[in-house]
């Protein structure tokens, strides 16, 4: 068995990558607003390639009668790996996103 988690796209000639639990990722953070959860989506190993993968879901919530906040935060694999399988989180010790990439108006 295989172990790790993978990581990026396999569309258009990009490849996924597996990587070790130990390994820092960015993730696109979707907080919901009626239901004021969370989740994880696209991790990615660069803050840029998250970055166009959370404009990439916002373009997408865009049209939505329910539209999520999304914002690239910066976590473990292993952290991915756990909370991937958890909906509906509303754990309060879950990343988010940092006070100066916030105050920069990062993302939505």
């Amino acid at each position: 068995m295989v172990n790790g988690l993978l990581v990026g796209t396999g569309w258009y000639g990009l490849r996924r990558r597996r990587v070790l639990d130990a390994v820092v990722l960015f993730a696109v953070r979707r907080d919901w607003p009626d239901w004021h959860t969370h989740e994880f989506v696209s991790p990615r190993l660069t803050e840029q390639a998250a970055e166009a993968a959370a404009a990439a879901d916002f373009a997408y919530w865009r049209r939505s009668p329910l539209r999520p906040r999304v914002s690239v935060v910066r976590l473990s694999a292993n952290d991915f790996r756990i909370h991937r399988r958890r909906r509906d989180c509303r754990a309060p010790d879950c990343p988010v996103e940092s006070s100066a990439r916030a105050a920069a108006g990062a993302l939505r």
